[in-house]
């Protein structure tokens, strides 16, 4: 068994609230900011989450990956951290396992440090020669999605039209 962990974080020019309720309340709603996520709904298989979660998964449509079956398997708002847990048929059959973590921390007013840890154990031979890509995804993925969270955070409030 290999473990393979990548950790990345950025500060964004938004409050820890307006970015948990993205994170967290929003779970379900991730489609309509990271763009490597085609689409995403409630995980039938995961209506109820745990600790006051307000669901219990996600299921989304990813590029490059197809289907994922995400489920929330650790949430504690008042330290700023949501964790679940990603099974897909389209990761490499090596993975055995896979989760992502988002903590989010405040910095001053209007602005947080958001952290990801992206987390898979491999099996295997080929798990261990396939731990030198699976690196380099998790980089760009985690780079990617924390910059899309950056950019959709930091956008301006549409002004309602009348």
């Amino acid at each position: 068994m290999t473990t393979i962990e990548k950790r990345d974080s950025i500060t964004i020019d938004a409050s820890a609230e307006s970015l948990w309720r993205i994170l967290a309340d929003q779970f379900v709603d991730i489609s309509q900011w990271a763009s490597g996520v085609l689409s995403s709904k409630p995980n039938p298989e995961a209506p109820i989450g745990p600790d006051g979660s307000p669901t219990g998964g996600r299921v989304c449509d990813v590029k490059g990956v197809g289907l994922t079956d995400e489920r929330i398997v650790a949430f504690d708002p008042e330290r700023g951290i949501i964790g679940y847990s990603i099974t897909a048929k389209g990761l490499p059959s090596f993975v055995t396992s896979m989760s992502n973590t988002w903590t989010v921390k405040a910095k001053g007013p209007g602005r947080a440090l958001v952290s990801m840890r992206i987390e898979a154990t491999t099996a295997g031979l080929m798990g261990a020669v396939g731990s030198v890509p699976m690196r380099r995804m998790f980089a760009k993925s985690a780079a990617g999605m924390l910059n899309d969270l950056k950019t959709h955070a930091e956008a301006p409030a549409e002004m309602p039209t009348s």
